[in-house]
């Protein structure tokens, strides 16, 4: 035990009488002096933390039925103020901190200015928020409404006509969909009286055009309405243009029900008149080289020459001239 004792105050005697061991606990002691006072004493900086998220706070409006229109994905930016060490880049982000729309004031359908708050999310921050890049944003309460409506078309033509020639007609421009669903605040939805899907052509055209539509839902005064949802999405919307090129094509009918024996070997048909006037598709004409004006089931059908007469209706592949025209179709199967 002695000896234990004699060496440690050997020990811390030599170093004591060490002006080296001295000199270097010295410069420690002043570093960590000099350290804490600077820490302690640093200047305040400020700094801005970029894309907060904003939340909107719902419980007030959500037990009148009310949802949120108009803001998608908000974010704000934040300017914070303290030591550097407590608020520097690679110490704080966006995530450290929480800005809300305050809806107290919620009360009734319309557009609100609702005030951002922004917190630090730890309680005992020894930093403080000085400002944001917005102080309030403009948000729609109401309750939600669904509604399906047609869409009508429009179609614009740069060229004095809209085909290249009397060699070729067309019929009413065809949307993608006739029909589209839309979801938005109650009070707007209800002022919707139509909805326009327009498309621009260059015109003097040959063949069939299809384009993306730009949509527009307009009120009774054809003023766009804000905050809706259509389905589907207004640019997932094509009109097309048909152009049809006009032909005289052989008649057909679609045969169902065939027996085994009549598919390598069909029975004769015939139809009088023996061609048809038709506007085909004119990208399709080339391919075309008879008409079918309907479908016949052979069930139907009797030993010998049977008679049908038809009118021009089941065309599907062209738009007859005449759509009154009659047709006569003779088809003839084997005697039993």
């Amino acid at each position: 035990m002695e000896n234990n004792a004699t060496k440690s105050k050997f020990s811390l005697s030599a170093i004591l009488s060490n002006n080296k061991a001295l000199l270097v606990i010295s410069f420690l002691l002043a570093f960590i002096v000099w350290l804490a006072i600077a820490i302690n004493q640093a200047p305040e900086i400020e700094r801005v933390v970029e894309n907060v998220k904003v939340e909107i706070d719902d419980s007030v409006p959500s037990q009148l039925g009310y949802e949120v229109f108009g803001v998608d994905d908000l974010h704000v930016d934040i300017t914070v103020k303290g030591k550097r060490y407590l608020v520097g880049d690679n110490v704080l982000s966006a995530d450290d901190f929480t800005v809300t729309a305050l809806t107290t004031h919620v009360d009734a359908p319309g557009t609100y200015s609702l005030t951002l708050k922004a917190t630090p999310k730890d309680p005992n921050a020894e930093y403080s928020i000085v400002a944001k890049s917005m102080d309030n944003v403009e948000v729609y309460f109401d309750t939600p409404k669904t509604a399906e409506f047609l869409i009508e078309t429009n179609v614009e033509c740069a060229a004095d006509n809209l085909l290249a020639s009397d060699e070729y007609i067309t019929s009413d421009p065809i949307p993608s969909v006739e029909k589209i669903k839309i979801t938005g605040p109650t009070t707007e939805v209800e002022k919707i009286q139509k909805v326009v899907a327009s498309i621009k052509t260059k015109g003097n055209l040959k063949a069939t055009e299809t384009q993306q539509a730009t949509l527009m839902v307009a009120d009774a005064y054809g003023a766009e309405i804000k905050y809706l949802t259509l389905s589907p999405a207004a640019d997932s919307i094509t009109i097309t243009i048909p152009v049809y090129t006009v032909t005289d094509l052989p008649i057909t009918v679609d045969l169902e029900n065939v027996p085994t024996k009549y598919l390598e070997n069909p029975p004769v048909i015939t139809s009088i008149p023996a061609t048809v006037e038709i506007a085909v598709d004119a990208k399709k004409h080339d391919s075309l080289d008879a008409i079918s004006i309907g479908k016949v089931d052979f069930n139907t059908l009797e030993p010998g020459i049977n008679t049908i007469e038809m009118d021009l209706s089941g065309v599907t592949d062209g738009i007859p001239t005449d759509r009154d025209e009659t047709v006569k179709i003779l088809i003839e199967l084997e005697e039993e």
